[in-house]
Parts: C-alpha cells; sequence; structure tokens
C-alpha cells in the first residue's frame, strides 16, 4: 500500500481485543480505507462486517487473496458470500487444483451464478466431456469434443479472467526501464540488462524403499481390510495414508505397529490391523533409536542425508518440505548431530511475528543451510529467496501444493540458479500420485493455460492401481519420461557435475519435472465423419445455451433479491494485473 497507494488508510481487522475491532471497523466504514483481515476472522466475524450501527452495510469491494481457499463449500466460502460488496475480485496463483469444479467455485463467488450457471450443470456440460479428453486412451472423437469445450469454456471466462507469469512482469518492468514515458528521465544513459528469471531445473529422483519398507508395504496391501476396499464404496483414505507413511519411514506408524514391524529389536512381522491403524505417535520414542538405524530405515532418507551434505559442502541452501512433523523430527535430529544449522517452521509456530522472525533470519544468516517446514504452513505466502535449493520430501495429492512450496525459492528476486528435487519411491503409491498430478495438471493447462492440447502422459486406469506395489527396483513412469525427455534438459557444467553426483546415490534414476507439458499431443484428433463432427457443434452449442440459460435465471432471481445485498454482475471487470508464475508451472490469476 505505501508504494501503490500512499496516502490510503489501512486498518488491521484482527487480535484479541473485540472492542479494537470494533474501532477500526466504525472508523473505515464511516471515514473510508482498507480492511485487512484473515479468513479465520472473516468466518468469525462475517456478521458484524455486514453491518453497520446496527444496518446493513455494503462494501465497494472485496477481495480476497489466495482465493482457491474458496473452492470447497467450506467455513471459508460461506462467509465469504455472505459479506455484501458491490465488486469481488480473487486473487490465485492456483485457480485449478483438482478439477474444474474448483475453477467454477470461484467464478460462483465473483459472479454469483451469472457466468457459469449451476455446479451441476457446469460439470455435466464442460467438466466431464474435458477430463474425460485428458485421458491417453479417450478416443478421436472424445479428444475433439474436448478440445472444443476446452476452448468455448476459454473464450466465456476470457474477459474476467487475467494470468500473468512471472515472465510477462519481468518483461514489463525490463520495457518501463528501457522505454521510460515521455515526462519521465532515464535512470542511467545506458540501456538496463533486462530483468530476468533464474535458471530452474526440477527433478523427480526415483529412489528404492529399504528391505523393510519393501516387506511391510507389501504384507499391508496383502490385508483382508485392503482387499475388502476394492470390493467396496468405503473412502481408501485410511490405507491409502498408512502407505504413503510406508513410504517416507516405517517409524510414522503407530508405537504398537513400529513394535510388530520389529523395528523395536523384536523379530519378523506379525502386522495387525488395528495397530496399523491406529495414529502414529512412535516418533516420540526415537530417542533410543541410533541415527544410522533411522537413516537405514527409511530409503528416502538415506538419498537425502547424503544430498543434504553435498549441498552443504558446495554452499548451497535447501528448503526441505514434508506434509509431516514428525518426519521434519526425524530429518532435525539427524542433521544436528551432523553439526547443520537447521532452521524449522510447522504447525507449531502460530504467531505470526515468530514465523516472520524466522523467516527474516534464515535469510540475513547464511550460516543456516537447511530450513525444514511443513508443506502446509510454509507452502505459501514466504519469500526465502535466500535458499537455491528445494527438497519436497513427499509428493502432495495436489499438484499445486509442491508448486507453491517449490516458489517460495523460485520467485523475482532470486539470483541464483535453483535446483528441486522431489522424492519418489520407484512402483509404490507415490509413483500413481504423482502419475494422477500430471494428469490434473493437463486439464488446468488445456483449459486455463497457453497449451490447446497438452501432451497425455497416462490413461485413466493407471490412476486406479493405487493398491498394489509394482517393482519396486523400476519405475516405468521414468523409463516413459525419459524416452521423451532425455535430450531437453537446459543445463551447465556445474548441473551436469551435481547430476553426476546424484547417479553416484542409491537411485534408480532422474525424471525432469520441469519439462513436462514443453510438447503437445502430436496424436491427430481431427475427426472427419461429418456426423461426429455435427454431434460435437451441437453438444458446444447446447452447453453454450444451458449455462446461459441458468446465468440469465440466476441474474433474475439474484435481482430480486438485491436488497439482501449487492450483486456481483456477470460484467464486472475483474482485478487488473498482479505478479505471477512462469510457464510451466500453474501461474498466478485473477477473477
Amino acid at each position: 500500500m505505501e508504494k501503490w497507494a500512499p496516502g490510503m488508510r489501512v486498518l488491521a481487522y484482527h487480535g484479541t481485543s473485540k472492542r479494537e475491532r470494533e474501532r477500526v471497523l466504525d472508523k473505515v466504514q464511516r471515514s473510508g480505507g482498507v480492511i485487512l483481515t484473515t479468513y479465520g476472522m472473516l468466518i468469525s466475524s462475517w456478521e458484524e462486517l455486514g453491518k453497520h450501527r446496527h444496518r446493513p452495510f455494503t462494501w465497494d469491494m472485496v477481495i480476497l487473496d489466495e482465493g482457491h481457499k474458496i473452492k470447497n463449500s467450506t467455513k471459508s466460502s460461506k462467509a465469504a458470500h455472505a459479506i455484501p460488496a458491490k465488486l469481488r475480485y480473487v486473487l490465485s496463483g492456483t485457480p485449478l487444483q483438482n478439477d474444474l469444479k474448483e475453477l467454477w467455485a470461484l467464478f460462483d463467488f465473483v459472479h454469483k451464478g451469472t457466468l457459469l450457471g449451476t455446479c451441476r450443470t457446469f460439470n455435466m456440460e464442460y467438466g466431464n466431456p474435458i477430463k474425460r479428453s485428458r485421458e491417453k486412451d479417450a478416443t478421436m472423437g472424445e479428444k475433439r469434443l474436448g478440445a472444443e469445450m476446452a476452448e468455448s469454456l476459454r473464450h466465456l471466462i476470457k474477459p474476467y479472467f487475467l494470468r500473468r507469469t512471472k515472465a510477462m512482469v519481468l518483461e514489463e518492468k525490463s520495457d518501463k526501464e528501457n522505454h521510460p514515458a515521455n515526462d519521465q528521465k532515464p535512470a542511467t544513459k545506458h540501456k538496463i540488462v533486462p530483468f530476468k528469471l533464474t535458471q530452474k531445473n526440477e527433478f523427480i529422483v526415483w529412489l528404492f524403499l529399504s528391505d523393510s519398507q519393501k516387506q511391510i508395504y507389501s504384507d499391508f496391501i496383502s490385508l483382508d481390510r485392503v482387499n475388502k476396499i476394492l470390493m467396496t464404496s468405503r473412502s481408501p483414505l485410511v490405507e491409502l495414508t498408512v502407505l504413503k507413511k510406508l513410504c517416507d519411514h516405517p517409524r510414522l506408524m503407530s508405537n504398537a505397529a513400529c513394535s510388530q514391524l520389529g523395528l523395536d529389536g523384536q523379530d519378523g512381522l506379525d502386522l495387525d490391523d488395528d495397530a496399523l491403524a491406529k495414529p502414529a505417535n512412535s516418533v516420540m520414542r526415537i530417542d533410543h533409536v541410533e541415527d544410522a538405524v533411522l537413516i537405514a530405515e527409511s530409503g528416502k532418507m538415506a538419498v537425502l542425508v547424503k544430498l543434504l551434505d553435498n549441498l552443504k559442502q558446495q554452499n548451497h541452501r535447501c528448503l526441505v518440505f514434508s506434509q509431516s512433523r514428525k518426519v521434519l523430527d526425524i530429518i532435525e535430529r539427524v542433521l544436528k548431530n551432523k553439526g547443520f544449522k537447521v532452521m524449522r517452521m510447522d504447525g507449531t509456530i502460530t504467531k505470526t511475528q515468530e514465523r516472520e522472525r524466522r523467516v527474516n533470519k534464515f535469510q540475513r544468516d547464511p550460516s543456516y543451510s537447511v530450513f525444514l517446514l511443513t508443506t502446509q504452513v510454509g507452502g505459501v505466502g514466504l519469500t526465502l529467496t535466500g535458499a537455491d535449493r528445494v527438497v519436497i520430501y513427499d509428493p502432495s495429492w495436489n499438484p499445486a501444493t509442491d508448486a507453491q512450496a517449490v516458489d517460495r525459492v523460485y520467485r523475482i528476486g532470486q539470483d541464483k540458479p535453483v535446483v528441486v528435487y522431489r522424492l519418489i519411491t520407484c512402483g509404490t503409491v507415490e509413483e500413481k500420485i504423482y502419475r494422477r498430478q500430471i494428469f490434473k495438471d493437463s486439464i488446468t493447462r488445456q483449459t486455463t493455460g497457453g497449451v490447446q492440447n497438452p501432451f497425455r502422459y497416462f490413461s485413466k486406469q493407471d490412476l486406479y492401481e493405487l493398491f498394489s506395489l509394482d517393482d519396486p527396483y523400476t519405475s516405468t513412469t521414468q523409463i516413459q519420461l525419459e524416452q521423451m525427455h532425455s535430450n531437453q534438459r537446459k543445463t551447465y557444467t556445474e548441473l551436469d557435475e551435481h547430476v553426476a553426483f546424484l547417479y553416484s546415490l542409491d537411485i534408480f534414476g532422474l525424471s525432469d519435472h520441469d519439462l513436462m507439458f514443453s510438447q503437445e499431443d502430436a496424436s491427430h484428433s481431427d475427426v472427419e465423419d461429418e456426423k461426429e463432427i455435427d454431434y460435437i457443434k451441437a453438444r458446444v452449442q447446447k452447453a453454450q445455451q444451458t449455462v446461459q440459460m441458468e446465468a440469465n435465471m440466476n441474474v433474475d432471481l439474484y435481482d430480486g433479491a438485491a436488497a439482501q445485498g449487492p450483486v456481483t454482475g456477470a460484467d464486472q471487470p475483474l482485478l487488473d494485473l498482479n505478479q505471477g508464475q512462469e510457464d510451466i508451472n500453474p501461474t498466478q490469476w485473477k477473477f
């Protein structure tokens, strides 16, 4: 605000003092200005924010930063919808994380159903055909239908959707410096070197399970409870979570499970359903376990420690992200015992001031070579350009989650080449999760990105084989990607030497994640049958008409209810430019 709107009144609406919040709110509602608040405060205070002195109050504008938080029908979403406003804006780097219904939810907030109709109709007319067309085994007709639906959707949202990448922002900065306005003097007599992003290489490091991990994994997927899941409609989330933990470190299991699995000195493997399903708290009891044992029990941990040793020797500073605090407990203990100076941030650090202190300390003090963060806490809203290496210890179901973590380092202001390591175990549920990430990302790119026909890497069947252990010594995904992208890597001498080091570790191989979708699908998707062409045209026209009809009905309904709050009409302008990400990764968006 100080830079872009000097003199504007900006007040914070949060804190424990209700009287102070009431004073701040009354001041802005009476005299104008901007209220900054949190989603948590929005949930608890939406009624107060919609009133002034016991009368309805309408805000001129509501802006949601990290607006994807309202992608589902949560308390945050309901509270945001309840705030009366003449204009609504959404800022998000990841508007579409899992499926197109999330994109619909953001436009529904901005337009109150006056653009894309109901969620059910939108998903039926647009979501399902586009999703089906992204599968590798889609027919030519399905691919053509999906492409036409995606084009129709892009055209529909284009006036209200602004996509900005880092490259675009930097190019504009360069243009302004080199071609100042007529009434401005250039900053220097010499032409300024264009702003540019540093190079980034993202590697998938394909790892092996340790011997104990392989045995435990195989025994678990053979349990009756797992086999029954495949025969029922019950959610497999608990069992999938167990498999993910086993890939990370077997000591993430419960105390009882660790004892039965022979991790506490007992013989043999005697798996028990209930013991495996209990909450994992055994990491709190690792004081008696030697570091060498903790490292050897996990294939990931063994490679990670060697990697971090190498990066420290080369004076690189690294962020390590995990979804589990217990994983960070193990890593922190091992690294500190090896003489590393480690910073850490997770959900236990609740005060904003303390988080800022730790970030600033890491940024200013190069003696901290590793920053440990949970993905949920450290993956958004932080600038950590003091590091130039990032490790994603465990992949997320949501590709945007990992991408946001990477961008704590790879952002404007970074002056060193960045290398990212995503650790994935061969043949396990993690490899299937990664394949699912790519499938989701292809939908995002086709409907909102710059690629109209991104390559179809995997089929739908690949995504359903979660409860199996493929060859743990081979990655079919790595082999496929190696065949496609082996000669496309952008490299330099230091990186070549580092890649050679990586191959000296106990790994299966590397894949270049940053090259994903660097080419379009070369398969021929044109449909020559006139009847099928007519059918596709009719489907697209029907989708447009159906959504438009529902949107018009919602306009009428909302106009009739205007007394309850302001309308955000379909002709509402959307928020102007903001910094985004580079073309290869999910970008910053405005609605």
